[in-house]
């Protein structure tokens, strides 16, 4: 049974779309213009630009999570070229990399599908229940106090209580000895210690999250939205992913989802929206105890301000590429200057000996390049003197 509920009635739905009616039109504008100038823009500007916001989502994301995750770490983590040890949040954060890059090379409808969802949640498809045998994982009680006791649970007792008499001058220490038991006692109930994948495959889940339901009354409140504008489906999307929580370990993953139903819609399909940014860069902090128009009103501005975050960011690559093919006039027809600024401008971090396989040179060659581009040459990120790496980020 799900302890959280997310209804929405006619009322409710009528008052949703009065109340975010005008902001869902300014959002759905905003992605529209910076979606069009990326399908005029040249390919490897647009390349860029989408390569550097699924870096800034992932930073993003870290850092609503509380956490600090520095960009420079990120992008040299993703390359394999750490200056330093990598923390759990720079881990983190490229595997949200890594995620909204399969994302956005997969078709929408395949990714949204309720059968891919629960594959990726690690759900199991609804089926008829079977009848649990003596050593089934189902019959054991999901409740945290009902954890039957064992053989092993029954040696601790006996064992705890011989240590208690001959130790009673010292109550903590038999008291923690019983709190340890306790919860080896739990944790096995939780677990499957029967079998071998079981013992393998150990976690510490609550029994009674109950994940599948709270997956399905996020599709149904998927299914509700579908007679919604489609920023104000994809706010309402990300809401409910938000307070119901589909999954204890993936919950970065509605943003990216919210992101993928506005590019099922039509309002996306050059790039994969950066929610999560627009969020870390407003004044505004979502909230469950936050009425629900308040709510979806704000993630709605933070479609808006990661539609014009999207835009500076373009024109800052922009930018910068014209400064460094500057550099190029006046060069003889079969230089390759111009394809190491382009790309420069597609990666977010460039090595000589990434530059050398892609241009198809030696590495001295590409260190003369660098040279050439002096002060337009992008930053250094390593801060060493060999295996540097340089990045517009």
């Amino acid at each position: 049974m799900i302890s959280i509920l997310y209804d929405l009635t006619r009322a409710e739905r009528q008052t949703l779309i009065s109340d975010c009616a005008a902001a869902a039109e300014t959002t759905a504008i905003a992605l529209a213009r910076f979606d069009e100038r990326l399908n005029r823009a040249e390919p490897v500007l647009a390349e860029g630009v989408r390569q550097r916001s699924h870096a800034f989502e992932a930073q993003a994301l870290i850092g609503l999570a509380g956490s600090l995750c520095p960009l420079e770490d990120l992008v040299l983590h993703d390359a394999g070229m750490d200056v330093r040890s990598p923390t759990h949040e720079i881990v983190r954060a490229a595997a949200m990399l890594d995620e909204r890059r399969r994302l956005a090379r997969r078709e929408p409808a395949e990714i949204l599908s309720p059968s891919a969802l629960r594959h990726r949640l690690g759900l199991a498809e609804p089926q008829e229940p079977e009848p649990a045998g003596p050593q089934s994982r189902t019959s054991i009680p999901a409740s945290w106090d009902r954890a039957a006791p064992d053989d092993d649970a029954e040696d601790d007792e006996e064992y705890l209580d011989v240590e208690v008499d001959d130790d009673r001058g010292n109550q903590a220490f038999a008291e923690m000895d019983a709190l340890l038991a306790r919860t080896r006692q739990k944790l096995d109930a939780w677990n499957d210690l029967a079998s071998e994948g079981g013992r393998q495959s150990l976690t510490l889940r609550d029994p009674g999250y109950d994940g599948a339901g709270r997956f399905t009354r996020w599709l149904a409140v998927l299914e509700e939205g579908r007679g919604f504008p489609t920023t104000l489906a994809a706010a309402l999307a990300l809401d409910a992913w938000l307070v119901l929580e589909p999954s204890e370990r993936a919950g970065e993953l509605g943003f990216a989802l919210a992101a993928t139903l506005l590019r099922q819609r039509g309002l996306a399909q050059a790039h994969l929206p950066t929610l999560g940014l627009g969020l870390r860069r407003r004044r505004f902090r979502w909230s469950p105890h936050l009425p629900r128009p308040a709510r979806v009103s704000g993630l709605l501005g933070a479609l808006a301000e990661a539609a014009a975050f999207a835009q500076a960011d373009c024109d800052r690559l922009s930018l910068a590429r014209d400064l460094m093919l500057r550099k190029c006039q006046g060069r003889r027809g079969n230089s390759k200057l111009a394809e190491l600024v382009d790309l420069f401008v597609a990666s977010p971090l460039v090595t000589v000996q990434l530059s050398a396989a892609r241009l198809q040179v030696t590495p001295q060659a590409v260190e003369a390049m660098l040279r050439e581009l002096g002060t337009s040459l992008p930053r250094e990120l390593t801060g060493r003197k060999r295996y540097r790496a340089w990045g517009i980020v």
